[in-house]
């Protein structure tokens, strides 16, 4: 007996002096989260978004998104419109532009820990937490300016809400449900369709009627659809069906069908390599662990959150780790619960700890990622005293992103004839100008522009040119 009181005095020490380090912990991940918001634009897929929003605060393309001035209609606008609003309000910063990004995250962060909760409990929700915490993706996406992070909080608000029908039966959940659906179509397309894959898959295979009322209500159709089909029908008469070559050819004829298929298995082992070292256990015990985890209908409806989509893209040809972002959550729960049923009630002692290992590998992850920024970033701050000096600005055959972003406004593309005085930005890759010695001034060359091996140059066509000078520029 005096053994027994003995050890439940040093729990409560260990509680004692475990929850202030741990509550620590989560403050230093909150940190390093919240941190790299602040970091430079250096990615081309970050320049691309930033830019579509640039030019709908300083030109005024709201309606029709544009990218470097052309209409640009391959995604729907929403995430443009959220971050431009945002950056209308306090400028067109960095952490501005990525804080849709920063929300979702948070979003996703609090709905998963909600389900997790009513699911296994708080001690699950909090490794959940961890879990989705820990993933470098998810990390990474949660300060990009992109929109795959508020696609998954669409993704997971819909089915948030849909668990709240099925589970209650209440009209204003099944609505809210189809109005996340709706959302997330406004910011990614049919991919959303796949959220919409789990509550069919759980309805049919549990038999649930609520779930297949839910996932075939004409009026929630109607909602969900209605505002993504009258913004294509008005792209479309604005820019013809030119501007949807990109969606059509790339985005669902060459991903779906293309000549070379990635394998069937290369989505599973990347959700399962993204998860690691936490996605070993699902190998320890595996029969005991599924008949206890599948008596629950919550924990049912989880698994079709992340399975039912994951089955569907496996079938696609172009595999994209990216597209997983949406099933991190819902994964994530699935290994808290393992990691509960396998440890017991050593679980809670052991948070603290995972919690520290959380903080380690995200500082790890935010290092590796400034890092290999370096070298972009060294780059672009050589080329910017050019980019905002004076003379008329152009691009030789292709636009570069980065530095139309970084110029402030579209550039136009040249293809044939240079006009006089005229400033040409050429990114070679290989370092292989094509205007090499066509008699034109090069004013500077960047070596290593990017990404090793390519090369800025920048030329002018101006008197210097015709003086038959040119420069280094090194």
């Amino acid at each position: 007996m005096r053994d027994i009181k003995l050890q439940n005095e040093r729990l409560k020490r260990k509680k004692k002096i475990s929850s202030p380090l741990e509550l620590g912990f989560w403050v230093l991940i909150g940190v390093l989260y919240i941190s790299p918001l602040f970091l430079p634009i250096t990615s081309l897929q970050e320049a691309r978004r930033a830019e579509l929003v640039q030019e709908a605060v300083k030109l005024g393309h709201w309606l029709i998104p544009s990218l470097n001035g052309e209409p640009y209609v391959t995604k729907p606008p929403l995430h443009t419109w959220l971050a431009a609003a945002l950056a209308k309000l306090g400028g067109l910063s960095a952490p501005i532009l990525r804080l849709p990004s920063g929300l979702s995250a948070l979003g996703v962060a609090w709905l998963i820990f909600r389900l997790a909760q009513r699911a296994g409990g708080k001690e699950t929700a909090l490794w959940a937490l961890i879990f989705l915490l820990a993933a470098p993706k998810f990390f990474f996406f949660a300060h990009r300016v992109d929109l795959e992070m508020l696609l998954a909080f669409f993704f997971t608000l819909y089915l948030f809400e849909a668990w709240q029908y099925l589970e209650k039966g209440k009209s204003i959940a099944l609505w809210g449900a189809f109005a996340a659906l709706g959302l997330g179509f406004l910011t990614k397309g049919p991919f959303i369709l796949l959220a919409w894959l789990s509550i069919m898959a759980y309805g049919l295979s549990q038999k649930e009627k609520r779930a297949l009322k839910l996932a075939l209500h004409p009026g929630g159709w109607l909602l969900a659809l209605a505002p993504t089909l009258i913004w294509y029908f008005y792209a479309y008469t604005q820019v013809g069906e030119g501007g949807f070559q990109e969606f059509l050819l790339e985005d669902l004829r060459g991903r779906l069908a293309g000549k070379e298929a990635d394998p069937f298995y290369k989505y599973a082992g990347a959700l399962f390599l993204g998860f690691l070292p936490e996605s070993l256990l699902l190998l320890y015990r595996p029969q005991a662990f599924w008949s206890h985890y599948w008596a629950k209908p919550l924990n049912r409806f989880l698994f079709w959150a992340w399975m039912a989509p994951l089955l569907a893209l496996s079938l696609t040809s172009d595999k994209f780790s990216k597209y997983l972002l949406s099933l991190y959550p819902f994964w994530a729960y699935f290994l808290a619960e393992r990691t509960r049923l396998c440890l017991g009630p050593r679980i809670k002692g052991l948070r603290p700890y995972a919690v520290l290992l959380v903080v380690f590998m995200v500082a790890g992850a935010l290092s590796l990622e400034i890092k290999s920024g370096e070298t972009r970033l060294k780059s672009l701050k050589v080329v910017e005293p050019y980019l905002k000096g004076g003379g008329e600005h152009y691009f030789w055959k292709k636009a570069h992103p980065l530095l139309v972003f970084y110029h402030g406004q579209p550039l136009p593309v040249l293809k044939e004839k240079i006009p006089p005085k005229a400033l040409i930005w050429e990114a070679a890759s290989g370092c292989q100008s094509e205007l090499k010695d066509k008699g034109y001034w090069l004013v500077k060359i960047v070596r290593s522009f990017y990404r090793p091996g390519q090369c800025l140059y920048l030329y002018s066509s101006g008197e210097a040119s015709s003086r038959g000078s040119s420069g280094s520029g090194k």
